[in-house]
């Protein structure tokens, strides 16, 4: 690619232009590139820019990045035009917003007629026969005001966010370029088929007037009008030739180290040298470990040039524990035990603020209570520096501010000193410096603006997970690494990709927005660009001599193991096949040999007697997780081995209070006024359920009621979300006892469990399980070619738990008489803010059709074959019990 920019800009140089000259391309490593090469070779009249550079210049606006108008967007919110819950989980809803704004604008579509079908969309779906009930409170109506608003005030402060502006410039380009006609502009194109609505007429526009190079094409110029669409794709498919692409699947994510070392190592024997091999990590996630085990194991220099999340820098969750411990010190008004020692005991805290451990010591041992009071910290933390951050005021926003400000500010004066070894860090405190004291600016200048700790932990969510670090680091003689949408000059010898599974390459189209997907067709929203991703992935392939495509084949709480669709793709244009490593690199080393127990005829007639009584789906997990343990409790009985956890006693008592609640309300439809209901008696129930004989809350019980509380309070509210939404739901069943013979081979066994709920959601059956544990993932996705490990594989057992209740659905004598549509299955869990939300489990098809509604010919064929020879392995007597070393 450098080849092909230095033609064209020594053929420009030939021609010796004595006009005033713009450079310009959406990618800034080009423009970068030639203006640190080529910049003195022309006049002082030329000028280099960035797409986003070149419509600021014509706009006469400067970009507002998306985390600064978060901010404003809050700051000009008025408290009265959203319901308080609405206004309070804003930086939850606000980005996606934001994000349906800029594609609003990226796309041209016209403005009135997108809120038009979008309000009446909302208005339909809330309709009420009851006028009384009627809604008037139209959320989208709303945001529809604000985008007016927004960009009013924006433009009055010469500012604008990244659409708005190309919007606003695309509208004022025409007469630019007639007031600058005699400018020569040079645009260069790279992965054009990815430009938005605005680029594309700022290129037609540009060939009128200039100059436009393809660089991805082999005959570079544009000199007349060309579609920029999907036939560039086709094109490029027809010529690609698949001879120099390996294909590789492995089982676990960590193993695909192995797999690149040697590769690597095969061709460094050859005398490849390290800067012609390209390595890309498809999941961010593996760039650490990867850049490591290159470096420290295989020896070998490393550049690399890549994004770095916030939130995969470990300083993170340093910050991430302070944010716990005020958020509880707000809600207790003292600090909980357990919080204070986890922020003392966090790596970065202990090694710049706590030389010693006396302090953590103290707190660890010798204080016996859930809860240390502010004033007993004071003791001993006064005259440190982590003093700033527990003398906070959780009530007052403008003092936290400044607080976190001043406990960063002496974080990097501590860091600084080692600059290169604390690079990550460094940067992660200057962004996130400079986005507090942003919003400590909008705190200042807002009048009445409500905002609390609860807000203020919110933001930092959404801004670490929303915001990069670039990591570079230059070697001329290193390997390479970089990101899959990252541009790079030259070409390589050597292309390895990993994590190449479908949701990773190309990326699933993340609920970053609220529009339903029929009014992104119907208005043209561009908002994914799956052709895009296929044309780059080709275009790395067409410049390499070898390219590797690395994915994991095993489905894990990640993602569900399929391969990238690109690669059926490839498969179904091409010849090539896939080599599967089925033998894993890293084999679990034992310090001693496990206990062996064969089935004696004792223990066969014991596992009659237990699958006669009943084989709950927690007994089949006990025999998954080890089987020696399912012999001690199941064969010999030996009950109370291990201490019933705490989140085993929070989990009970959160299903027996949401059985009293719900059981009122079974056989009927859940209305408003039960929600209202049951907001004003939960309370009292978690205590009597919580407290049985005894009065006074105190001690682990206070702790446990508040978990607790909170788990039902956001329970309720995530139920009230949908029926505020007019969505109706029908309770049909609470931790309902349900069991159904199961045929295994001449043997009956009793299946039996406890369902949490079934309910009918708008006419589609579900079955529920509720969690209490936080989850980090937003579905849960199932290949059938892989179910058969769900019946024994430990980290599956709540998919297990769901596939079995299915059959009891379908089978109990319970449910005799009742109408049996097929069911979809989900858990309900809480996410990392507290709030409740449901998981689904997506079933998928052979032929990759997403399955939700499972009937039971589905169920018979492609679950209960493998249900069925994990029940016959527990009672099969020529497979021995043999204990599991963790």
């Amino acid at each position: 690619m450098k080849k092909k920019v230095d033609k064209i800009i020594k053929d420009i140089i030939f021609e010796n232009f004595n006009k005033k000259i713009f450079f310009i391309s959406k990618d800034p490593t080009i423009i970068e590139y030639i203006k640190n090469k080529y910049n003195s070779k022309f006049s002082s009249k030329t000028n280099f820019f960035t797409i986003k550079e070149f419509f600021e210049n014509i706009s006469e606006l400067k970009t507002l990045d998306n985390h600064s108008t978060l901010l404003y967007f809050f700051s000009i919110l008025k408290k009265n035009d959203f319901i308080e819950k609405n206004f309070h989980d804003f930086f939850n809803w606000g980005p996606k917003i934001l994000n349906d704004f800029q594609n609003i604008d990226f796309n041209m579509v016209n403005v009135e007629s997108f809120f038009s079908c979008i309000i009446s969309r909302e208005k339909i779906n809330k309709w009420n026969l009851d006028l009384l009930e009627q809604e008037k409170n139209f959320f989208w109506e709303k945001i529809h005001k604000y985008y007016y608003i927004l960009q009013s005030q924006l433009l009055k402060k010469g500012i604008a966010y990244h659409g708005m502006l190309f919007k606003t410039a695309i509208s004022r380009l025409d007469s630019f370029l007639y007031r600058n006609f005699n400018i020569k502009i040079v645009l260069f194109l790279v992965d054009s088929i990815a430009f938005n609505e605005c680029e594309k007429i700022l290129t037609q526009k540009i060939l009128q007037q200039g100059l436009v190079y393809d660089l991805c094409k082999k005959d570079i110029s544009i000199s007349t009008p060309w579609p920029l669409n999907k036939k560039i794709i086709s094109n490029s498919k027809k010529r690609l030739q698949y001879d120099n692409l390996k294909i590789i699947g492995v089982p676990k994510e960590i193993e695909q180290l192995r797999i690149v070392e040697d590769i690597i190592c095969k061709f460094i024997k050859k005398n490849q040298k390290p800067n012609k091999i390209l390595l890309i990590p498809g999941d961010n996630h593996l760039t650490i470990p990867l850049i490591h085990s290159i470096k420290r194991k295989l020896r070998i220099n490393v550049s690399f040039n890549i994004n770095c999340p916030l939130n995969d820098i470990p300083i993170y969750y340093t910050f991430y524990s302070i944010f716990q411990l005020l958020l509880k010190k707000n809600k207790f008004k003292k600090f909980t035990k357990k919080d204070v020692i986890r922020v003392l005991s966090n790596g970065y805290i202990k090694k710049f603020f706590l030389k010693k451990n006396t302090i953590l010591n103290k707190f660890n041992i010798e204080n016996d209570s859930d809860f240390i009071y502010e004033d007993e910290i004071k003791k001993y933390l006064y005259e440190n520096d982590l003093w700033i951050i527990f003398k906070i005021p959780t009530d007052n926003i403008k003092i936290i501010l400044i607080s976190i400000i001043s406990f960063i500010r002496k974080f990097i004066k501590l860091l600084i000193t080692k600059k290169r070894k604390h690079f990550l860090e460094l940067k992660f405190f200057f962004k996130l410096e400079t986005y507090i004291q942003k919003l400590r600016i909008i705190v200042r200048k807002t009048k009445n603006l409500s905002i609390g700790i609860n807000d203020l932990f919110n933001i930092y969510e959404q801004f670490t997970h929303t915001e990069n670090v670039r990591y570079m680091h230059k070697n001329i003689r290193g390997l390479y690494v970089t990101g899959f949408i990252d541009v790079f000059f030259k070409n390589f010898d050597i292309v390895i990709i990993t994590s190449f599974n479908e949701g990773v390459i190309p990326p699933s189209h993340k609920k970053n927005s609220f529009i339903p997907f029929d009014i992104y067709q119907k208005l043209q929203i561009n908002n994914t660009n799956e052709n895009w991703y296929f044309h780059h992935l080709t275009r790395i392939i067409q410049f390499s001599k070898k390219t590797y495509l690395i994915y994991k084949d095993q489905p894990d709480e990640i993602n569900s193991g399929e391969k990238s669709r690109f690669i059926h793709r490839i498969e179904i244009n091409s010849k090539i096949s896939t080599e599967k490593i089925n033998k894993p690199f890293f084999p679990i080393i034992s310090k001693r040999l496990p206990i062996v127990i064969n089935k004696t005829k004792s223990i066969i007639q014991r596992l009659h007697e237990l699958i006669y009584k009943g084989l709950s789906p927690s007994s089949i997990y006990l025999y998954n997780y080890n089987p020696l343990l399912f012999y001690y409790k199941k064969i010999l009985k030996l009950n109370n081995l291990e201490k019933t956890s705490y989140k085993k006693k929070i989990g009970k008592i959160i299903h027996q209070t949401l059985k009293i609640l719900y059981d009122p309300i079974k056989g009927n439809l859940i209305t408003i006024e039960y929600i209202h209901k049951m907001k004003k008696n939960y309370e009292s129930t978690i205590k009597k359920v919580l407290l049985e004989k005894e009065e006074i809350i105190e001690g682990n019980n206070m702790f446990f009621y508040y978990v607790i509380k909170n788990y039902i309070e956001n329970f309720i509210s995530w139920e009230e979300k949908f029926v505020i939404n007019g969505h109706k739901i029908f309770i049909k069943e609470i931790e309902r006892k349900v069991s159904a013979r199961l045929n295994v081979g001449p043997i009956k066994v009793n299946l039996h469990g406890i369902i949490d709920r079934i309910d009918e959601y708008d006419g589609i059956t579900r079955i529920l399980d509720y969690k209490i544990g936080f989850s980090k993932i937003k579905e849960i996705n199932i290949s059938l070619k892989n179910m058969e490990n769900i019946f024994s594989d430990i980290n599956q057992a709540k998919i297990m738990q769901l596939l079995i209740y299915i059959y009891l659905w379908f089978k109990s004598p319970a449910f005799k008489g009742s109408k049996k549509k097929p069911p979809i299955i989900g858990i309900v869990s809480p996410e990392m803010n507290g709030s409740i939300f449901q998981v689904p489990i997506n079933i998928f098809h052979i032929q990759k059709i997403q399955k939700t509604n499972i009937t039971y010919l589905d169920y018979k064929i492609n679950v209960l074959p493998f249900l069925i020879k994990r029940i016959s392995d527990i009672l099969d007597p020529r497979i021995p019990i043999v204990e599991k070393i963790y």
